[in-house]
């Protein structure tokens, strides 16, 4: 049996599934780095200049601070986009991968099922699909 475009080994389907696990793990530690960070920013800002702080560009330390992690936050939504799109060899995700992270796990499952396999709790490995 040769793999077309649209078929992914258990191997890459794995793989699409841990990336997806790391991403979800690695969102709650930006957000809340990135978050006591800008807080820490808009500390120093006004311990080193006060009582209003430090402007650079005509904005504050902590406004640039938060279009940092905002930067942030989509860098890593794009990097890992990609890096699911080379998993599964999706066209679309490797396209348009911040918006084809919505669709991949889609993707993931009906790859899965047509080789008789599912996700496991919380995107883990694949395992038989259970009949009932």
């Amino acid at each position: 049996m040769s793999l077309r475009l649209d078929h992914s080994s258990v191997e890459e389907l794995n793989l699409a599934l841990r990336l997806y696990r790391r991403l979800l793990v690695r969102l709650p530690l930006i957000l809340i780095l990135g978050f006591a960070g800008v807080i820490g920013l808009s500390r120093l800002s006004t311990d080193l200049s006060p009582p209003y702080g430090v402007y650079l560009l005509g904005q504050g330390l902590e406004t640039w601070g938060l279009l940092g992690l905002l930067a942030l936050l989509f860098a890593e939504f794009w990097w890992e986009g990609r890096q699911i799109g080379k998993a599964l060899n999706h066209p679309a995700l490797l396209d348009a991968p911040i918006a084809g992270l919505l669709g991949g796990l889609g993707v993931i499952g009906e790859r899965a099922a047509a080789i008789g396999m599912e996700p496991g709790f919380f995107h883990g490995p694949l395992r038989p699909i259970r009949q009932r």
